[in-house]
């Protein structure tokens, strides 16, 4: 599928093809603005992209995914007037394989805006072809795309507008560029949908103080921490913000004395293996740190 994906962007010698067009003016960038204050659903974020915002960036499908676009966990939504397209029509083995060929051809461009054309129509997969709620996907011949990378949260966000029009506008790139800042914006008010949050165990949320002075939500953070996660991993694992996650994380480094998360896995690991250095450890009813830990991933498998 990613083969036939023809990507072109603004950058000299790929735009030959693109047309030229008006670019976005004062009055409608103003109102775009503006509306965009208002999202805060679903249903108003389609209502937005619907209107003003359409003059700007023509499409009929929109995609919102975020995570590790490349290779890790990843989270998307989907906003449309079709009515068969919906975010719960869609699965993960769907749309992974899509979006990250369109996240990795938009970094080797330089994580400018790009367009992508599709032969013969946008393909999901044979099993996404032979379910009826998915056939829209078939009329699309085009995307604009473009996203941000955040080096402070470790997230990427790509944003993607599908059209059934296989001409891609010169000015719908760089409208894509101005109006970014606004799309993400207003993503992010929008709550997940049912479904889309992962459950936590109700023991492993509970604030409860334990021996090394860590809470049960800081044990439960250097529980995803020792194996290997991100920040903003851990923060779609337990449904909180990356910020959340970064705070709780500078508490547990204040109360283990070190700098580092490698040092703080390190010296949790210390200390239950030396029970002098945590004599609380022994108390009735309260486990070691990595205790719990060990429990955590056992339950887990």
């Amino acid at each position: 599928m990613l083969k036939k994906i023809q990507t072109i962007s603004k950058h000299a010698g790929a735009s030959g093809g693109l047309p030229e067009d008006s670019a976005i003016g004062s009055q409608s960038f103003a109102e775009i603005a503006r509306e965009s204050l208002r999202v805060a659903g679903h249903l108003q974020l389609l209502f937005w992209l619907q209107g003003e915002f359409q003059r700007s960036v023509p499409h009929q499908i929109f995609i919102a995914a975020w995570g590790d676009l490349s290779s890790g966990p990843m989270q998307y939504d989907l906003v449309s007037s079709i009515p068969s397209v919906r975010t719960d029509n869609v699965t993960h083995q769907d749309i992974s394989p899509l979006i990250g060929g369109l996240f990795g051809k938009w970094v080797e461009n330089g994580t400018t805006p790009i367009g992508a054309r599709f032969e013969d129509g946008l393909r999901l997969g044979s099993e996404a072809e032979e379910r009826d709620k998915l056939k829209a996907f078939q009329t699309m011949q085009s995307a604009l795309v473009h996203g941000i990378r955040d080096a402070r949260s470790e997230e990427d966000c790509l944003y993607v507008f599908f059209s059934t029009d296989p001409v891609i506008a010169r000015s719908s790139l760089e409208n894509l560029r101005v109006l970014l800042p606004f799309v993400d914006s207003a993503s992010r008010r929008v709550a997940h949908l049912p479904g889309q949050t992962p459950e936590i165990p109700q023991q492993s949320a509970k604030e409860t103080p334990t021996d090394f002075g860590l809470s049960g939500r800081e044990l439960e953070i250097m529980h995803w921490v020792e194996k290997g996660k991100t920040n903003f991993e851990i923060g779609m694992i337990l449904d909180i913000s990356t910020f959340t996650v970064k705070n709780h994380l500078q508490r547990v480094f204040r109360k283990l004395t070190v700098t580092n998360r490698a040092q703080a896995v390190s010296r949790l690991q210390r200390q239950a293996e030396s029970p002098e250095e945590a004599p609380a450890a022994d108390s009735p009813g309260v486990d070691s740190p990595r205790a719990w830990i060990s429990r955590a991933v056992s339950e887990e498998s």
